[in-house]
């Protein structure tokens, strides 16, 4: 259950390779994952038109691509391992929106300020790539004008027992990342503090989705 690229140097399990099976897949099949369609619908729902986004740890952006296709009018990837810009290209020149959306290489949680406001904040399977989760989803709470969708593994014995396998893997394979679960009420704390609140959630067997609005939403 890897999840999505995030700022840290040890990003030794994310390439190319698995880079353009995602792009090969979302060319054919559309969105993959229950989470990621959640957070699709969940942002459609509120309204696309005119809507910026920003999908931070986005890998080659395919949930803002998504948004785009359906309405939004701008979209961002940021994204801390450089070698997704071409995949993410190819992507936004494949679906029709290279004139609306730009690939970041940034580091959200060394450098928050580099990372400009959205209408619309995407944290998908990221947070759980970072010991410093809850602080990662609190600077995506500071970019969100109007609402963050994030995904997470959930709090529960299956996920626990699940990490632990793929950590052990990853340590057979002598490979640096590991995969983080944090408690969801901390991530709601971490959003709360600036100013964001929980308005619903959808559960999975491994995945936790969720919606945070603003004071204004």
């Amino acid at each position: 259950m890897p999840c999505s690229s995030c700022a840290a140097d040890s990003l030794d399990i994310f390439g190319e390779k698995r880079a353009r099976r995602e792009l090969r897949r979302y060319l054919k099949d559309g969105l993959g994952g229950t989470d990621a369609r959640q957070i699709a619908a969940w942002a459609e729902e509120g309204g696309l038109r005119d809507a910026t986004v920003v999908e931070i740890g986005g890998g080659i952006g395919q949930i803002q691509a998504e948004l785009l296709r359906r309405g939004a009018a701008s979209g961002r990837v940021v994204e801390a391992l450089g070698a997704y810009a071409d995949l993410a290209g190819e992507l936004a020149r494949s679906v029709g929106i290279a004139d609306r959306t730009s690939f970041e290489v940034r580091d959200p949680l060394a450098d928050p300020e580099a990372v400009a406001a959205a209408d619309i904040v995407v944290l998908r399977r990221v947070v759980c790539c970072s010991p410093d989760g809850p602080e990662l989803l609190g600077v995506g709470a500071t970019k969100a004008r109007r609402v963050l969708l994030a995904s997470y593994p959930r709090d529960r014995r299956l996920a626990r027992i699940l990490i632990w396998l793929e950590n052990a893997s990853f340590w057979v394979m002598r490979k640096r990342f590991r995969t983080y679960l944090h408690a969801p009420a901390e991530l709601e704390r971490a959003a709360g503090r600036h100013g964001l609140s929980r308005t619903r959630v959808a559960r999975g067997m491994v995945w936790e989705t969720a919606q945070f609005d603003t004071a204004a939403s």
